[in-house]
Formats: C-alpha cells, structure tokens, sequence
C-alpha cells in the first residue's frame, strides 16, 4: 500500500495546520494565543516562539523582563520580555504552558511591508516545532504537528 505524506502522518497522529507563503519567501500560519487569533511566521531557526512587545495587551500576556537578550540575524542584541503559562493553539493542537519571548517586531514588519505583506505578530519558533515532532510540507504548504 503507498501512502501519502498527509494519509501517513495522520495516521501517526499528527494534524495539519495550512501555511500561506508570502513573497519574502516565509510561511505564515494562523494560531490561537490565550483564545485571540493571531499570524507567526514559522521559522525553525528561531530558538523559541516569540510575539511583539506591541502585542502584549493584544494576547493578555504576563511577561517580565527576561534575564537573556535575544540576538536575530537582522539586528543586534535586543531587550526582552518573557511570558509564561500561556495557551497556544495551533489547528486541532494546543499546548496549556508555552513560554514566549517578546520583542521588538518593527524590523521584521518593515521588511514585509516593503514587499506589500500584511505585518505578523510573532514568530513560531523551534521549541514548539521540536516539541511537536513538526513536519513541513513545502509542497503543499502544511504543517504538521504531533498530537499528545
């Protein structure tokens, strides 16, 4: 029997949450954070999954200063805020204590406003991708998260 990627991976226990490609060449996605809707882009080379600093009331997010500073390759270090405890959900998959970075956006919406692209609220980063045993589906624009 041949299966596809989708047949197989459902069959394991995953969902599949639809990416959107835009011009910069990113895949965003929708989630749900703290039950308000929001756009990240995915990006398995952020460490972890961080918001703008300028969404913290947005999302009802708790964040006090975090004790590291985040590094990007677009900029230098910068100040951070961290929130614990907060209701991520992604699809049919959610998660009860993600911890979030916030910081400073502005530069990654710049970029994308100058291609025309509606600004992002955050990023989904590495931890919750390792976390969830994720699976991009490039062709297809999917994303696959393992469900618990």
């Amino acid at each position: 029997m041949i299966y596809t990627l989708s047949s197989l991976l459902r069959r394991k226990g995953y969902t599949r949450v639809k990416l959107k490609k835009v011009t910069s060449g990113h895949y965003i996605c929708k989630i749900v954070l703290n039950g308000i809707p929001g756009v990240f882009i995915v990006d398995s080379g952020a460490s972890h999954t961080c918001v703008g600093l300028d969404k913290e009331t947005h999302f009802s997010l708790n964040s006090t200063k975090a004790e590291k500073q985040a590094a990007s390759a677009s900029s230098a270090d910068m100040d951070t805020r961290q929130s614990d405890e907060n209701h991520l959900r992604i699809g049919n998959w959610e998660y009860f204590k993600q911890e979030l970075i916030l910081f400073d956006m502005t530069t990654v919406n710049d970029a994308l406003a100058q291609l025309d692209e509606d600004p992002v609220d955050g990023i989904l980063g590495a931890d919750v991708l390792h976390h969830t045993k994720a699976v991009l589906d490039y062709r297809r624009s999917g994303l696959y998260l393992l469900k618990k």
